[in-house]
């Protein structure tokens, strides 16, 4: 096995929304369910709501601002098929591990990161709070307001092994470029999560 270590730059903003909450044991599910359960909510509810999303929507492991390995390998696999590689690729690719992410704001909590871009009206400024609320559809009809974590500018360092046997270094750093270009990272991918890469 050979080892390469990429940096992704991001080119776009990177949306995240960990899906913790379909699990009925996780703590902001059962926070959010009494709020989310009532019928008439006040502002105050809302809010709150709006806060519980953006704290669960994020991946932050010991400290840090992750991007799961799976949504690295995920991107780089479907542009492996693009590239002809398919199966050969997703049996002789991987990371060792999650990439930590870096942008300005990395030193702060989950909750302080929330506050960053409120106004004192209590507006969240689009330009510069990592949160995002927009309608999402549910069951195909019915929109509701979701929040996730938005990350405008960022990068991240991932450490890749391949077996040579079958993958030479040129084959995987193409497919990472493709990947950035077209298949990127995050959720809401065809709008968000491109990046560029670069060779460390």
């Amino acid at each position: 096995m050979k080892t390469i270590s990429l940096k992704l730059v991001g080119t776009k903003p990177l949306m995240v929304h960990n899906p913790r909450v379909v699990d009925p044991f996780d703590k902001y599910k059962k926070l959010l369910q009494p709020l989310t359960s009532k019928k008439t909510k006040t502002d105050d509810d809302l809010l709150e709501i709006c806060r519980l999303q953006f704290l669960a929507s994020l991946y932050y492991r010991n400290g840090e601002y992750v991007l799961p390995q799976s949504h690295v390998e995920g991107s780089f696999q479907a542009a492996a098929k693009e590239r002809k590689l398919g199966k050969k690729f997703e049996r002789s690719f991987g990371l060792y591990g999650d990439g930590v992410l870096q942008f300005k704001d990395n030193k702060k909590t989950p909750e302080e990161l929330f506050e960053v871009g409120r106004t004192k009206e209590g507006y969240f400024d689009p330009s510069t709070s990592y949160v995002d609320t927009r309608a999402c559809g549910i069951k195909g009809s019915i929109k509701v307001p979701a929040t996730r974590a938005i990350f405008h500018e960022w990068e991240t360092e991932v450490t890749c092994w391949f077996d040579e046997t079958q993958l030479n270094e040129d084959e995987v750093l193409q497919v990472a470029e493709v990947a950035g270009l077209r298949y990127h990272v995050g959720t809401y991918r065809k709008l968000y999560g491109a990046f560029k890469v670069e060779r460390k």
